[in-house]
């Protein structure tokens, strides 16, 4: 009820404010060859600015010296205090010509004072961000402060408003919000024009959580984190880099070239246009359902969906799904079509090797760089460095909610003396599970046919121990997969 009465009173307050605060804060960008910009974070800054930022900037002509006054979980009254008692606990990241240097145990104010900055931002920290109780006094005592002690004269104070939580997240600070995203993501938007309303001298603000909730009505989905609040490293980060580079700058990213490896056009594209439409619309989610794909796949596959996991493979019409990424999102069939599809690793396994089978006869054709490569995951005892996981799990997304999916599974590890059965389940309208040895395996595949996924378009895959396992860390392996769609 608090958090409902919250809202309800900042609405109501708002409604008379709000547009007179966008203007104020939609003002014109700098333009200059050069942007030097100080972001006074934790990890929600190292996931905006530190990684594809600097590359964007480059591609429309403006260098950038980025700093980040980086201490994890950091908060504005954590800020304040390490401030004031001169803790040097923060790393501050450095991006120079493309190159990212990191001083451990460095202290705020030399931070502040290291260049002439043309912008500074503050954010909250992530659970806090939409709570305005947590804001005062010290964001007001870290501007006063940091306006003290700035060697450049001309520059600008802003804001970055974070994200919303993934709707899965199990983050503690989810509790604030009722554990609703569209409850964190309204706390946040009214938090963050309340706090500009109370800060003229803010003139920027960066509505990354804006662009992240834009991007979650693509195709894309609800995939924009990693771990439930930190951004994927690539589609999250390269989304909330285009919210920064069009707000310094006034630059659109749509149509830019530059895009991390991995990250496909059509990803891309919507990774843009949802950071666009956030500059243009701080404070309102853009339903881009249409961007990119359909929101709503009515792709029909016109070939075999070839999934190979763990080491990648140049094998043509294989789809490589290696840990270097938590979200594929261009998956092809053998003909070379796109299908829409998006996978992720939704549970991630605990490694990958390549003692697969060298030789296979099964009816899944495999080369033999697909049958050795392998993804794997144990769930007893100690092995290594790594806890123990009962299973891992990938979400297809995106799938065309009016086809029919006949799933092919492929197990190997060689060399085994003992007993190391796969159980593999799917999730879509119903639940269906099959089995198969992995030890020594060269002959022997799972199937499981005629499965319907959720109407929203998602099937999840879990892999697991079987009945049989007798291995004493009870692993389990994933190889290979192979899809085919039908009516």
């Amino acid at each position: 009820m608090r958090t409902i009465r919250f809202l309800f009173i900042m609405t109501v307050t708002l409604s008379a404010l709000c547009t007179k605060a966008q203007e104020e804060i939609l003002s014109e960008p700098v333009r200059k060859d050069t942007i030097k910009l100080l972001t006074i974070g934790n990890s929600f800054s190292q996931d905006a600015v530190e990684q594809y930022l600097y590359e964007l900037a480059n591609e429309v002509g403006v260098q950038m010296i980025i700093g980040n006054a980086y201490k994890g979980g950091q908060s504005l009254e954590q800020h304040w205090t390490d401030l004031t008692q001169e803790h040097d606990v923060y790393e501050y990241r450095k991006v120079v010509n493309g190159i990212r240097t990191n001083t451990p145990h460095a202290l705020l104010p030399p931070i502040i004072t290291d260049e002439q900055w043309d912008f500074i931002s503050f954010q909250q920290a992530s659970h806090y961000s939409g709570l305005t109780t947590t804001y005062e006094p010290f964001l007001s005592q870290l501007i006063q402060y940091t306006d003290s002690i700035k060697t450049g004269q001309d520059v600008r104070y802003g804001w970055h408003m974070t994200w919303a939580y993934s709707k899965d997240s199990n983050h503690g600070g989810f509790a604030n919000y009722g554990r609703q995203q569209e409850v964190m993501y309204d706390s946040i938007r009214y938090a963050v024009q309340w706090t500009l309303i109370l800060h003229p001298e803010f003139s920027f603000n960066v509505p990354c959580g804006t662009a992240i909730q834009n991007a979650r009505t693509t195709y894309l989905g609800d995939n924009m984190n990693r771990d439930g609040y930190h951004l994927d490293l690539k589609i999250g980060r390269y989304t909330a880099a285009c919210t920064w580079l069009e707000t310094l700058t006034g630059i659109s990213p749509v149509g830019l070239n530059y895009k991390p490896e991995g990250v496909d056009d059509a990803a891309a594209h919507a990774c843009q246009v949802a950071a666009h439409a956030a500059v243009q619309k701080p404070y309102e989610v853009t339903n881009l359902k249409n961007e990119s794909f359909n929101v709503l796949n009515d792709i029909t596959p016109t070939g075999l969906i070839k999934l190979n996991f763990g080491e990648k493979t140049e094998e043509k019409n294989w789809n490589s799904i290696t840990p270097a990424m938590r979200t594929f999102t261009w998956i092809t069939d053998t003909n070379n079509n796109v299908t829409g599809i998006t996978l992720t690793n939704s549970n991630a396994f605990l490694g990958t090797n390549m003692n697969g089978a060298t030789y296979t006869t099964t009816n899944m054709l495999m080369p033999s760089s697909v049958s050795q490569s392998c993804m794997w995951g144990y769930a007893a005892e100690t092995f290594g460095n790594q806890k123990p996981k009962e299973s891992c799990s990938l979400t297809l997304g995106h799938m065309n909610p009016n086809l029919r999916y006949d799933f092919t599974f492929f197990a190997s590890r060689q060399d085994c003396q003992d007993w190391r059965e796969t159980q593999f389940t799917l999730q879509g309208e119903k639940v269906y599970t099959d089995a198969v040895e992995a030890s020594n395996n060269s002959n022997h595949t799972a199937f499981i046919k005629n499965v319907k996924p959720t109407p929203e378009g998602k099937i999840v895959l879990t892999i697991a121990p079987g009945r049989k396992n007798r291995s004493k860390n009870k692993f389990y392996y994933l190889n290979a997969l192979t899809i085919k769609a039908h009516k």
